[in-house]
This record gives C-alpha cells, sequence and structure tokens, in this order.
C-alpha cells in the first residue's frame, strides 16, 4: 500500500482531506508511528487504526504540517491592522487588553507578527496574546525567536532592521516583542477553551485539513472563543463553509470574519453550544 493510498483510506472516516496530507513530513511522521508499534506497512497501520479509536482520534495531530512565515498573506494582514483591529479597540476601555489568540502557530511567525505590527501601530496600548500548537517541540522553537532568513522574506526591509538582528545565519527577534507572546500546548478539539477573546487567527488548520463534522466542531470552539462581535481571521484560500452560519464577512478585510449572535436553537446539532462532539 502506497501512502497516498493509506491517505485515501484513513482520513475520510475520520474527516480529514487526505490531499493536504500528502506531504514529506507527513509521512515521515507516520512511518515513525509504524515503526513505534512494531507495523511493517501503511497497510498494517490501518487496520490499527479501525480497531483503536484512541489511534485513529491521534491521527490528525500525528500528520501535523508546521509551515509558518512572517506576516504571510500580507494583504490580510494589512486588512486586520487597518479596519479590524482599530475597530475592535473603539469597542474596548482603553485600559482593557485587547486579548488575541494564535490557533497552530508552529514557530511563533503569525502571534510575533501580531506582536510586531503592534509595537509599530497601537503601543502603548495593552494587548495580551496567547499562542498555541500541539507540538512541544514547535514551541520550543518559538520561544527561541530564531528564523532562517527564508521565514522573513515577507517582513518589510524597514521592520526587519527595526526589530530583527543578526545571528549567525539568522536572524533574532526583538526580546521586547518576543516577551509579549505567551505560549502553551494545547489542542483545539479536545482542550478547555480560553474565552472573551477579541480575535482569533485559525489560518490553515481546521478549514484546509477538515471537514464535515470536525470543521463544525473546529468551528464552534472558535466561535465560542471569542467574545460578542469577535474577529475570526483564516487564510486567504480558505471557507468556511457550512460554518458560515456562525460568523459574518467583515466587508472590509477579506479573511476576516465576526462572531454572528446566532440563536443556538436554529444551528446545525454539530453546531450548538455545549454539545462536544469529539
Amino acid at each position: 500500500m502506497t501512502f497516498d493510498e493509506f491517505l485515501k483510506a484513513a482520513c475520510p472516516p475520520l474527516d480529514l482531506e487526505w490531499r493536504k496530507y500528502r506531504r514529506r513530513t507527513s509521512r515521515h511522521r507516520v512511518e515513525a508511528r509504524l515503526r513505534e508499534l512494531g507495523l511493517d506497512g501503511f497497510a498494517g497501520y490501518l487496520e490499527r487504526l479501525r480497531c483503536d479509536p484512541s489511534e485513529a482520534a491521534g491521527l490528525a495531530d500525528r500528520m501535523r504540517v508546521t509551515v509558518s512565515r512572517f506576516f504571510r498573506e500580507r494583504q490580510l494582514w494589512d486588512g486586520l491592522f487597518q479596519t479590524v483591529l482599530p475597530t475592535l479597540l473603539r469597542e474596548r476601555s482603553p485600559i482593557d487588553p485587547l486579548r488575541l489568540w494564535s490557533v497552530g502557530c508552529c514557530g511563533g511567525e503569525e502571534p510575533y507578527t501580531l506582536a510586531l505590527l503592534w509595537r509599530e501601530r497601537f503601543a502603548p496600548r495593552p494587548v495580551e496574546i496567547l499562542a498555541t500548537d500541539i507540538d512541544a517541540a514547535s514551541l520550543e522553537r518559538a520561544r527561541a525567536a530564531v528564523y532562517a532568513v527564508s521565514s522573513l522574506r515577507e517582513v518589510p526591509t524597514v521592520l526587519r532592521q527595526r526589530h530583527f538582528r543578526r545571528q549567525d545565519h539568522c536572524w533574532r527577534l526583538d526580546a521586547v516583542i518576543a516577551g509579549q507572546v505567551r505560549f502553551a500546548v494545547h489542542n483545539l478539539m479536545t482542550d478547555p477553551l480560553p474565552a472573551g477573546l477579541d480575535l482569533v487567527c485559525c489560518r490553515y488548520l481546521a478549514f484546509t485539513y477538515y471537514h464535515g463534522e470536525r470543521r463544525l466542531l473546529a468551528a464552534r470552539r472558535l466561535w465560542q472563543a471569542l467574545r460578542p462581535g469577535g474577529a475570526l481571521m483564516i487564510g486567504r484560500k480558505e471557507q468556511l463553509g457550512p460554518a458560515g452560519a456562525l460568523f459574518t464577512p467583515w466587508s472590509e478585510a477579506p479573511g476576516i470574519f465576526r462572531k454572528q449572535p446566532v440563536d443556538a436553537t436554529t444551528l446545525p446539532l454539530d453546531l450548538r453550544p455545549g454539545r462536544d462532539t469529539g
């Protein structure tokens, strides 16, 4: 059995988009798991997934994709800082921090972009930035705040000169900006949620790799974490699909949506607050 054949058989029953996992890193992680379990090939692991619900439940996390960079999709950041965040700030007392959450933060590029731009545009207004990922090793790299030049290719030159310094062949982020971000291990689908958030960034995770009930559950959990009127930022190439019932597009900021004050009794069962299905 090839890796593609394994993905085609294993992913759809788990509401995963199999094509999105056709990556070298995903395959290497699955192969490492085969060795841990003493299995000879993908066919044996597929049978294990079918017989072991706990193993199947961890497949998405095991095949995680950890690709990110600073200012990824720059036009989304422009809309966020020119339109969305000023609106959210006007709705808050000047002494209350805006609360931001970067979900699936990988090596920290996304939350650090938030912190960098906040310092440029809104300091000294207070802010709390939480960044989470399921992978502790990724979070350790994020806390180090040292990056290859490829991660900075979309950072404007003036900001690179102002907020980074060379360290051997890499770049280290300014310690003051790095200190604005709090990192924590967290699983979006199962762990307790933060609450009362003003902004959640969930890009190229739930709305790329999940479909069906898994995507609906993820969307509902993001909706629950946001305060009334809070904003959700997804990737430029992503679509909410049926989860759009929970959010309304921010007309002047493509890729960003506002929490919809929906009547829970009108939602599909998998979207009703208070019901967890996974």
